[in-house]
């Protein structure tokens, strides 16, 4: 019985392994988006250590975006489908559609840590 449960102890704990790798390059791919995107142009993001270019931009920091929004309202915002404050996202999206859900579904993660 002991073997038994070592074994499935040794296969969660490599399950957790993989899975959070996985997270880990989704993260890493979607933080390329993000400044590939030219996104940190106006927005940081300090959780992930994106600092903004523009240092006038008062759009915010992102690090807990996904606190109030998720992937679907993200989507719609960049597609300019809704508005924020009366106002529509300033940018036209310019990738591809894969592109668009990595990055809204990474911002969507987003959240403080209590």
């Amino acid at each position: 019985m002991k073997k038994v449960l070592a074994g499935i102890a040794i296969l969660f704990v490599a399950f957790l392994v993989s899975f959070s790798s996985v997270a880990l390059a989704d993260d890493a791919a979607a933080q390329k988006l993000f400044v590939d995107k030219k996104c940190n142009t106006c927005h940081s993001i300090e959780s992930a250590k994106i600092e903004k270019k523009m240092a006038s931009s008062k759009a915010p920091d992102l690090s807990d975006v996904g606190s109030t929004r998720n992937a679907e309202w993200i989507t719609k915002w960049l597609n300019k489908e809704v508005e924020l404050n009366g106002k529509k996202h300033m940018p036209t999206w310019s990738g591809t559609p894969e592109e668009q859900k990595t990055l809204a579904d990474w911002l969507a993660s987003l959240k403080k840590k209590s």
